[in-house]
């Protein structure tokens, strides 16, 4: 290193050795220093042998033992001999971490940059123990599968939740959309775009849905996702936190089936039936169509309770059900009303679609045999059909008028309310009671 001979360089060289945040030392092939800044004294002479530091190989000796040696062997005219070696050092009670690199400059000339890391080991340290301590809990979470997402909504790394939590692989889910997990009507839908917009903007958003298992069954899950800023506030990622509550919703599922159905014939109960006709009045209806009901109720009940017991009258009022909610598939849905009483709701229909449901269940319930356990019967049923009055309650009593028609007429057939037209009946010759256990002729 060759210094300026001018008084101005040779002041502004030792003001820079002096403010210069690193310890510097420049020597020679033999090890003799020519040039040591303040702080690599202050850094070395504890550590050199007798405080000695004309000799770099010797004051450098605590530090780096084979300094000599990998001078003399580094044999490119100029680059980097030794590249940021660390070395703990004690010093009384304090302990220090020394960084070192070594130099070759030009010619034979070597320089020698001392640094204290050791506030910067000591926050690797605990960067790295943060580190493991989060991936302990990401790996051995149970219900919960915790992982990184990077800003264009890509999986940033594979951990052992995701496995537990859906069985997906490193392979399966590195560097892949986060909507992996999703299902093709939520990817259809743009949910993952969605979440993280509102991520961005809210800080965090939390969803419940149907996730994916790596074997394509589903669960159902519970994920907050969490921007990450950087220092400048701009997102540099996301942290996803989804929690499997396929048994919450399995008991809630259960809770709201208890509480709406009729637990005998898993028909909706009376309230649930009277809620969703109020919703169909609510719903605006196109064309002709109109809110519609059907009155249902079996012939000769009482008979099936007194000749097979009431085990096979209860068989014969589930198969009823069955037989309606087939018949109905999604025009309609059908509620207990009472005893072997039935309402069948049709939330827009028209009459002609309605008369032909009303047909098809008539005639489906007629010809079904329905298995007890002393063997087979079968039933027929009475209809009544209203449809399009002013109220829920209105449109009940039509139908229910309509079937007590239904019932002085014969049975089995159906009636039309009298509000939708003039009483009109579909007369359908009743079973002989020889013919079907199930029933008597009126």
């Amino acid at each position: 290193m060759q210094l300026e001979t001018q008084p101005d360089a040779l002041e502004a060289l030792t003001e820079f050795l002096y403010v210069v945040p690193v310890g510097l030392m420049q020597f020679r092939m033999d090890g003799t220093v020519q040039i040591a800044n303040p702080l690599a004294a202050q850094l070395l002479m504890p550590l050199a042998p007798g405080g000695d530091l004309t000799d770099a190989y010797s004051a450098l000796s605590p530090l780096v033992p084979e300094l000599g040696r990998l001078v003399r062997e580094f044999t490119a005219p100029a680059g980097i001999i030794l590249d940021h070696h660390r070395c703990e050092v004690t010093l009384g009670t304090r302990s220090s971490v020394l960084s070192v690199t070594v130099h070759r400059m030009h010619g034979r000339t070597n320089l020698i940059v001392l640094d204290d890391v050791t506030a910067l080991v000591a926050q690797e340290r605990q960067i790295y123990a943060d580190r493991q301590r989060f991936r302990a809990i990401f790996d051995n979470v149970r219900d919960y599968a915790i992982f990184t997402v990077d800003p264009k909504g890509r999986v940033d790394e594979w951990n052992q939740s995701l496995q537990r939590f859906g069985g997906w692989l490193p392979e399966d889910v590195t560097l892949r959309p986060l909507d992996t997990f999703f299902t093709q009507e939520e990817r259809d839908a743009g949910k993952m775009e969605t979440m993280l917009a509102q991520a961005r903007s809210r800080g965090s958003v939390e969803t419940e849905g149907w996730r994916l298992r790596r074997d394509g069954s589903l669960l159902w899950a519970n994920t907050v996702l969490t921007a990450l800023p950087d220092v400048a506030g701009d997102v540099r990622g996301f942290v996803a936190v989804s929690r499997d509550m396929t048994e919450r919703k399995r008991m809630e599922d259960e809770l709201r089936r208890l509480a709406t159905t009729d637990p005998l014939t898993g028909a909706l109960n009376r309230r649930s039936g009277q809620a969703l006709l109020t919703d169909a009045f609510r719903l605006p209806q196109r064309d002709d169509r109109q809110p519609g009901v059907l009155m249902l109720d079996v012939d000769h009940f009482k008979p099936i309770n007194d000749r097979h017991g009431h085990e096979a009258g209860d068989a014969a009022l589930c198969a009823l059900v069955n037989i309606c909610q087939a018949v109905l598939g999604q025009r309609g849905a059908v509620a207990r009303w009472g005893g072997e009483e039935f309402l069948i709701i049709l939330s827009s229909t028209r009459e002609d679609e309605a008369l032909s449901v009303a047909e098809a269940l008539r005639a489906a319930i007629e010809t079904a045999a329905i298995a007890i356990p002393a063997g087979r019967i079968t039933m027929t049923a009475s209809l009544g059909l209203a449809i399009g009055s002013g109220s829920p309650d209105a449109l009940i009593q039509i139908a229910d008028a309509a079937l007590y028609a239904a019932k002085r007429r014969g049975r089995n057939r159906v009636e039309i309310g009298a509000p939708a037209r003039a009483a009109k009946a579909r007369n359908v010759a009743p079973v002989p009671a020889s013919a079907n256990p199930g029933t008597s002729t009126p």
